[in-house]
């Protein structure tokens, strides 16, 4: 492994784990369900320029429907029930959780 591969690797689990403590603290202070809300809304708002410079907002228009059922089921139910259990475990304990 080189030098820049594990240094991606160590931004990447960095990146990974501070997700988890943000999602922690959102979900002690505002509750499980906007703490998710809010990061699924930033992920969206941050993938849609790349969408929108690819041109594929013909494409989403059309399948809207199929999209918002992935995004619910990949993204928005598993983080409101990570932020659920946030109320009840270690931050560590759910990204060990999450990682297996």
């Amino acid at each position: 492994m080189s030098a820049a591969v594990a240094a991606e690797f160590l931004l990447l689990a960095a990146l990974w784990g501070a997700s988890f403590l943000f999602m922690r603290l959102g979900t002690l202070e505002f509750g499980p369900l906007p703490t998710a809300g809010v990061r699924v809304a930033i992920a969206s708002l941050a993938l849609l320029p790349v969408m929108l410079s690819r041109g594929l907002w013909p494409q989403l228009r059309q399948h809207w429907k199929p999209v918002m059922l992935c995004g619910l089921i990949n993204s928005a139910i598993p983080f409101a029930l990570f932020s659920f259990a946030l109320l009840s475990i270690s931050t560590g304990l759910s990204s060990i959780l999450n990682a297996t």
